[in-house]
């Protein structure tokens, strides 16, 4: 199993900017001295007490230059609102930067509100997707690119630098509607899944789909990998777990309810205690172990995204402790 840690990087009316980009990357440094696999990064415009991450590659870029092990991953960046060529080039960037640490996170996108300022027409969305995959792709394995498409054009273009990852950075893609799962498998890249957004159930379909979808274009469902982003937070006991979870928690839903966040699914319409109850790694070590398993066997996934601080209002001591007790205690049973 993988381990990694993931932010959006809300914040807070109460909070500075510079302090939550402070955290992200001595949470990231702390990660990679305790051994967890990875750090995933997430795009997000327009709303900052969800996110004031819109560029999660330039956050990418300062982690990679103070940690030595841990991968750096984006989930996702919203591939329909970047130029693919340009997007190919600033993610091999990073690999070169990071020695080969790159994971190239992806996803559509479903908040309109990222379309409309983007001056991008939101049904366009999935075309753009896979189209400027493809031309990404092409960037990273082509010397010499051309692309003739609907939306993008090249003309024997070298793109550099390539990255050192070969043949080029692992895909994830995200997958949150019914229509994604069979899509990802045809293409055979690694999912990333979000049970609080389309519930657990909805995630067992999907991957029952996607992995049928692998081997109907002949890819083989053991070299992927299946990532599911689950809060989490380890303490001695399960009472003091649930109160640091809690206001976190009850931010994030606030921010939904809000309805400046549209794009969550089912989560706004949840309760703190049912997200707990069902979205959550959260208690002491072996509560936490025992979940995991659960998490692993509903789901046969190879690894476990940390939502630790979902709603930004945990602090950085707080977090820190349930990570330090998460690699003493509970990451040895996985490793």
């Amino acid at each position: 199993m993988e381990f990694g840690l993931f932010d959006q990087l809300p914040c807070a009316v109460t909070q500075q900017t510079a302090t939550r980009y402070r955290d992200i990357i001595a949470q990231s440094q702390l990660a990679d001295q305790l051994g967890l696999d990875s750090v995933w990064l997430a795009e997000y415009h327009f709303n900052p007490r969800f996110s004031i991450m819109p560029a999660p590659l330039l956050v990418a870029s300062a982690i990679a230059q103070c940690t030595k092990n841990l991968k750096i991953g984006t989930a996702v960046n919203l591939l329909p609102l970047h130029q693919p060529i340009r997007l190919a080039e600033e993610v091999a960037t990073l690999d070169v930067l990071s020695q080969g640490r790159t994971i190239f996170g992806i996803g559509r996108g479903s908040n309109p509100e990222h379309y409309e300022g983007m001056g991008i027409p939101v049904d366009e969305g999935r075309p753009r997707f896979t189209e400027a995959l493809e031309l990404v792709l092409k960037c990273w394995t082509e010397d010499q690119v051309s692309h003739q498409g609907e939306y993008y054009q090249a003309n024997g273009v070298s793109v550099i630098p390539k990255p050192i990852q070969q043949p080029h950075p692992p895909v994830y893609i995200a997958s949150n509607s019914p229509e994604t799962f069979p899509m990802v498998g045809s293409l055979g890249h690694n999912i990333l899944v979000t049970p609080l957004i389309i519930t657990s159930e909805g995630v067992r379909q999907g991957l029952d789909i996607y992995r049928q979808k692998l081997v109907e274009h002949g890819h083989d469902p053991a070299q992927v990998k299946i990532i599911p982003t689950l809060a989490a937070c380890v303490a001695e006991n399960r009472k003091k777990a649930e109160a640091i979870l809690r206001p976190t928690i009850e931010n994030y839903l606030g921010v939904l309810r809000g309805g400046r966040s549209r794009g969550s699914g089912r989560a706004v319409t949840l309760s703190c205690q049912e997200f707990l109850k069902d979205y959550a790694i959260v208690g002491d070590p072996q509560e936490c172990i025992d979940q995991i398993a659960r998490f692993k066997e509903m789901f046969d996934c190879q690894g476990i995204m940390f939502w630790h601080n979902i709603g930004g209002m945990v602090s950085n001591e707080e977090l820190s402790r349930s990570m330090k007790l998460f690699a003493d205690k509970v990451l040895p049973h996985f490793k």
